[in-house]
């Protein structure tokens, strides 16, 4: 492209800008501040449909509160506050005793005070047993929940101790975990294994994993496992 026909090609340009902004009609501040409040209106509504479809899923998908109040909070840290009151009554030469079982549901019907509605759950299954995890230093009672439906409600709770020290009243190895609920994937039920610890002020929870099937031997076998790999058991004389 030669010079003077560049220069006319740049000024057939210019005037096509100069025209259009020329015919465009000019944007007002009210215009321009009706936009924003439009803006500012879309952004508070999708705030809005957040909120109500956490609310509406908090509603419909959290825990029973009897049934997690039970399993998450009371019993552990009633055990660990008072070992020897809590794991006591459940004591028996044949591993359950129905003494045992309502010393049981009186934590139950605690957990559910001032709960209602759905929030409450028959203890008709609950029920315990008295284990042993492969020495009497991991002595534990097995506890049985009413079976699970929402997630982080409990399947299964095992209340470790040793059982000399109980019968001396100095608990020296004292335990606590949940097989949780978190609902299924393609048929398979998933679960998640929790352990509640003491510490200052209240409980903190640590996550030993996903996986372990929701059954009493699979969940004990990995309770065993990690109790014997932390080195938490206190030893027998002959062993020390």
């Amino acid at each position: 492209m030669g010079a003077s026909r560049y220069r006319q090609f740049v000024r057939l340009r210019s005037a096509e800008f100069c025209i259009f902004h020329f015919l465009r009609p000019p944007v007002s501040e009210s215009t321009t501040h009706h936009t924003m409040k439009i803006a500012i209106f879309l952004i508070l509504g999708v705030l809005v449909l957040c909120a109500i479809a956490w609310v509406i899923g908090f509603i419909f998908y959290r825990a029973r509160m009897q049934h997690y109040i039970f399993a998450h909070q009371l019993l552990p840290s009633q055990m660990f506050a008072e070992p020897v009151a809590v794991l006591a009554p459940m004591v028996s030469p044949t591993g359950f005793s129905p003494e045992g079982r309502e010393h049981l549901l009186r934590f139950w019907e605690a957990a559910g005070e001032g709960q209602s509605g759905k929030d409450l759950v028959s203890p008709d299954s609950l029920t315990y047993s008295m284990e042993v995890l492969g020495h009497p230093n991991s002595t534990a009672f097995f506890v049985t929940l009413p079976p699970p439906v929402k997630r982080t409600e409990a399947h299964f709770a095992l209340m470790v101790f040793d059982a000399p020290g109980l019968c001396c009243d100095a608990v020296r190895h004292l335990r606590y975990f949940v097989l949780e609920h978190y609902g299924q994937r393609n048929g398979t039920l998933k679960t998640q294994l929790g352990e509640w610890t003491p510490k200052e002020e209240g409980l903190k929870y640590v996550d030993h994993g996903t996986g372990t099937p929701p059954d009493k031997a699979s969940f004990m076998t990995r309770v065993q496992e990690i109790i014997e790999t932390s080195g938490s058991q206190p030893k027998a004389p002959s062993e020390s």
